[in-house]
């Protein structure tokens, strides 16, 4: 039976696109949002002045401009607060991991890294909260490092299912269902042997 893995090769792809859009390209993940943010504008606008009812569906335009607008502000938000953010959710599970490492009870070589985990996670959450241009742009490139490293886990995925769609990979072999019991004595010789 054959496996269809259109759905991870769809996912790699789009891991891929969105991986390197957002470790080398920044400006035009800024342009997309401000693109669905206009489309967005104008769709309400065009629906609220359009419709003939008046009041109500001019409000719902009016809201929908609105949200428009929040999409095309949206890049620059989270660009001037996602180091912060980013910053002091660290800074909490570094604390966290600390004061574990300090409560369990652990062998002397595993708190010793979990308490250096917890120190690195705090000292990178500071820089985080007091160096937000620069740690924005850390983030960014990280996340597209990972979506990247999504896509690859995905092409391997895809790689696999192919391997075994072509018959190079079996769950279903033959000498995967032969037991050897070369060796293995059966319940009637033993008991000819006792006798």
């Amino acid at each position: 039976m054959k496996i269809d893995n259109s759905g991870y090769l769809f996912k790699a792809i789009l891991l891929t696109a969105c991986g390197i859009l957002l470790t080398f390209f920044p400006g035009v993940l800024a342009w997309v949002f401000y693109i669905i943010g206009g489309i967005i504008i104008i769709g309400s606008l065009l629906t609220g002045l359009g419709g003939g009812d008046g009041g109500s569906l001019f409000s719902v335009g009016m809201v929908g401009a609105g949200i428009g607008l929040f999409v095309m502000f949206l890049p620059k938000l989270i660009s001037t607060h996602i180091a912060g953010i980013a910053g002091a959710a660290l800074v909490i599970v570094g604390i966290v991991q600390i004061v574990k490492s300090r409560k369990k009870d652990l062998s002397n070589g595993m708190r010793t890294v979990q308490l250096i985990f917890g120190i690195l996670l705090l000292v990178a959450g500071i820089f985080f909260m007091f160096n937000p241009f620069h740690a924005s742009k850390i983030i960014r490139i990280l996340t597209g490092v990972v979506l990247l490293l999504f896509a690859a886990f995905n092409y391997y995925v895809v790689y696999v299912i192919n391997q075994r769609n072509a018959g190079k990979i079996s769950s279903n072999s033959s000498s995967s269902n032969v037991i050897d019991t070369s060796g293995v004595e059966k319940p009637d010789e033993i008991n000819n042997r006792i006798e």
